[in-house]
């Protein structure tokens, strides 16, 4: 996974104490938004694609610039900013909803695993029998579905708690950064990636529970060059729009799902399972350097 933030973490942003660090950050940021606009020249770009033959990813792994599964999602959020309205929900924090919904926001509450500040519901979203149904009119759950076993029942409730009517945005990668040791965000359990999700599981996910044709709309972004750009973390804004935006059904890199509660949806609750979890020490995320371990990123 070129390191993207799950929205299910502790949002780990380190302040900046000292003006030295200020000064450091700052021409960080003039050196990548310089070199984002050099990489697209036809030589830069040439030397650039040579760089793929490599066996780690660029920069270490280290987040910068925009993530491409980001890039598509915000386009994705975009289109549908009038569903984020009223009462809302979202995995992890509020940003989601209070960058995009803004003013039609009544009430905006961040659902998480663990307790901790900024957390309004906590609970385990595919065990969340306990909360009651038909509350929001808006749920967004970004980049969190591939870290649940349970994805069923946790798509299961997630529809539950939206009243009829109402809209559940979601996403599910297609491509990621696997992780065998798993993740510590500070949620009080590591994160592991369970799924790489086609199309057509999606599909399936959405009609086990009870949801048909007419309840939801998929959008399916990425290509072929999109997908190993994104494996070796390059950011979105050193691809062209064209190797952005072209679609290929058959390399897709994020699934993003519009779902509109239907009236009178009531499916039978799917069973839960306990997950197998590996006996690892696993890899504590760092906002700067990322998640890929020391042995991984040791090349660059």
């Amino acid at each position: 996974m070129p390191c993207v933030r799950p929205y299910t973490s502790v949002q780990m942003h380190r302040p900046l104490s000292t003006i030295a660090q200020r000064v450091v950050s700052r021409v960080s940021s003039w050196w990548w938004s310089q070199w984002f606009v050099l990489g697209r020249l036809p030589l830069v770009r040439e030397w650039r694609g040579r760089q793929l033959r490599r066996l780690a990813p660029l920069a270490g792994g280290r987040p910068r610039g925009t993530a491409i599964v980001r890039y598509y999602w915000e386009r994705f959020l975009e289109r549908h900013r009038a569903d984020v309205r009223g009462r809302c929900l979202e995995i992890g924090s509020t940003a989601t909803l209070t960058r995009i919904g803004g003013g039609a926001i009544l009430r905006a509450e961040a659902l998480d695993q663990a307790p901790r500040d900024g957390v309004d519901v906590v609970v385990d979203l595919s065990r969340a029998d306990a909360l009651p149904g038909d509350v929001y009119d808006c749920f967004v759950i970004p980049f969190t579905m591939h870290f649940i076993y349970n994805s069923e029942a946790a798509l299961y409730h997630a529809v539950r708690l939206v009243k009829p009517g109402g809209v559940l945005l979601v996403n599910f990668p297609c491509v990621e950064y696997y992780g065998a040791d798993g993740l510590d965000m500070g949620t009080g359990q590591p994160l592991f990636v369970f799924w790489w999700f086609t199309p057509l599981h999606v599909q399936n996910l959405l009609r086990r529970i009870g949801l048909g044709t007419g309840d939801f709309e998929l959008t399916i972004d990425g290509n072929l060059f999109s997908r190993v750009a994104y494996q070796m973390n390059m950011t979105a804004e050193e691809l062209t729009s064209r190797e952005r935006n072209h679609r290929d059904p058959g390399h897709p890199l994020l699934i993003s799902v519009r779902i509109v509660k239907p009236a009178g949806w009531h499916p039978e609750p799917p069973a839960w399972r306990e997950p197998w979890l590996p006996a690892t020490t696993p890899i504590a995320w760092n906002a700067a350097t990322g998640h890929y371990p020391p042995q991984m990123t040791a090349a660059d």
